[in-house]
């Protein structure tokens, strides 16, 4: 079954509002298949566990109003590939990922922000 344009906007939406609304890791982590893929500069964080890992880090180390601020730059879709542009406030101005969604759930997901180094 391919997804069609509207299943992978929305499974990505609803992902994206589980964050932005802070419904948790359960919520954020519901969106992915058991054995989904997160890639980013880092490393690779492959199943539930690992994604959870990061998310936990992630949103730990976020500056304090940035999920207030966060803003939906872009949103593109093609079949189930989707891309978004991001940014969450001054101290992260630039963000982007790449969701592979299959039979409504993440499969795969690239993730790169800017933010500016301290001084």
């Amino acid at each position: 079954m391919n997804p069609s344009f509207d299943d992978t906007e929305t499974v990505v939406r609803h992902h994206l509002q589980a964050f932005v609304e802070q419904q948790g890791l359960d919520a954020i982590l519901d969106h992915y298949a058991a054995d989904a893929c997160f890639l980013s500069e880092g490393r690779a964080y492959c199943g539930k566990p690992a994604i959870r890992e990061f998310f936990d880090v992630f949103i730990a180390g976020l500056p304090a109003q940035a999920i207030a601020q966060f803003t939906l730059r872009s949103l593109r879709v093609q079949g189930g590939l989707a891309y978004i542009t991001w940014s969450a406030g001054p101290e992260l101005p630039f963000g982007t990922d790449t969701f592979v969604v299959r039979q409504g759930r993440i499969v795969a997901q690239t993730f790169a922000m800017v933010a500016p180094l301290a001084h």
